[in-house]
């Protein structure tokens, strides 16, 4: 055997060339020790061949053992759904109605793929809000954040805020943990000690998108439109990709009158993230100017996206009759009273459109998923 000296591949002697590299093979004159040393072998070339044979072995070691969990969770899934079949066939022959069944199946999947996501996202942040700590008892800080960190997964933020504000007072430099606190005041409508908490973080950092957004929340709650106005076209400015942003400056400029704008903003919100609130608020626009058959082309948008919108199927049903779709309204007008049936208007049937169902209150979700605000125990559609 010949080894080739450009790429130590073995060749027979008859060959001229590298079978592997085509190098040409040279043949070395003289007797060589059989334990001797092949010259062209360096010694970290063989440390790096050993380190890949054992790297392959271990990576063909976990695809089996990947292979074999797979095979497992295959078989425990096909004894599941056999035994699910089972389970329908005889409720169905015990005269039980099954046909919403894989419907709430799947919506309840759905349910919790999203609860995973926002305990996923609220960890984040409470890391992100640890690791901003520049005070001298990091342990202390630690256990602050944790207890606000379970507070908020019972939906209990409103008690969070004694653990906030005691780890804010110790590093009043964060301003990750002064956002978080101007949130959870925010969704407790102490709309001032939120405002305090942001213009804290603005200081620092004046082009803070997430502040200037609640900033202008924060303001258009408190009734001061025009600075709301700005504040939420500022925010709109530095990130227009914000569907959030747009929607609620949508929302506040509806609010004042001003429904060519409104509808702009709106409609570029939709745009960007297809919503079923932001859908609602078109139509209460639409409304508002007159144009019925738009309002109610964005309400069966918006039952479409939630079909769990009671409140757009309620005001869907209150344009139905204005239009004299009777049969039509009356469906809305179940449905509505089918998913809320403590609702009182939903069983009087009102035959006008209530303006306190289209305020910035139907923007809470989506604003929460801008903000990466953590849910309140009140915070209920």
């Amino acid at each position: 055997m010949i080894h080739c000296q450009n790429c130590t591949s073995r060749n027979s002697l008859e060959r001229e060339f590298c079978w592997k590299c085509g190098s040409k093979l040279l043949v070395t004159s003289g007797a060589v020790p059989l334990d001797a040393p092949i010259p062209f072998m360096e010694e970290h070339v063989l440390e790096r061949i050993s380190g890949l044979e054992n790297t392959i072995g271990m990576l063909s070691k976990r695809i089996e053992a990947l292979v074999e969990m797979i095979e497992r969770v295959a078989a425990s899934n096909f004894i599941d759904h056999t035994m699910i079949e089972t389970l329908t066939d005889s409720l169905e022959t015990a005269g039980i109605d099954l046909k919403n069944l894989e419907a709430d199946w799947k919506k309840r999947i759905d349910s919790r793929i999203l609860e995973t996501e926002e305990v996923d996202r609220l960890g984040t942040r409470m890391q992100r809000v640890i690791d901003s700590y520049k005070g001298s008892d990091r342990k202390q800080f630690e256990l602050w954040i944790e207890k606000s960190y379970d507070l908020f997964l019972a939906d209990r933020a409103k008690e969070s805020l004694h653990f906030l504000k005691a780890a804010l007072k110790d590093d009043p430099a964060n301003h990750e943990l002064g956002l978080l606190l101007a949130e959870v005041y925010f969704q407790e409508k102490e709309y001032g000690k939120a405002k305090e908490c942001l213009l804290q973080v603005l200081k620092a950092h004046p082009d803070h998108f997430e502040a200037i957004f609640l900033m202008g929340l924060v303001q258009q709650r408190k009734g001061n439109f025009e600075e709301a106005r700005s504040t939420l076209e500022m925010a709109v400015g530095l990130k227009k990709d914000s569907s959030a942003a747009h929607a609620s400056l949508g929302s506040l400029l509806a609010a004042v009158g001003q429904r060519q704008q409104a509808i702009k903003h709106l409609n570029t919100a939709i745009k960007l993230k297809p919503s079923a609130p932001v859908q609602f608020l078109i139509g209460a626009v639409y409304y508002g100017a007159g144009q019925h058959r738009r309002a109610i082309q964005h309400l069966r948008q918006a039952t479409k996206l939630d079909p769990q919108f009671g409140e757009a199927h309620y005001q869907l049903g209150l344009l139905c009759l204005e239009m004299n779709w009777l049969r039509k309204a009356q469906e809305c007008f179940k449905t509505a009273q089918a998913l809320n049936p403590r609702e009182s208007r939903y069983r009087k049937r009102v035959r006008s459109f209530s303006g306190d169902a289209t305020g910035p209150d139907q923007l809470n979700r989506i604003i929460r998923d801008e903000l990466l605000l953590v849910r309140s125990g009140r915070s209920r559609r």
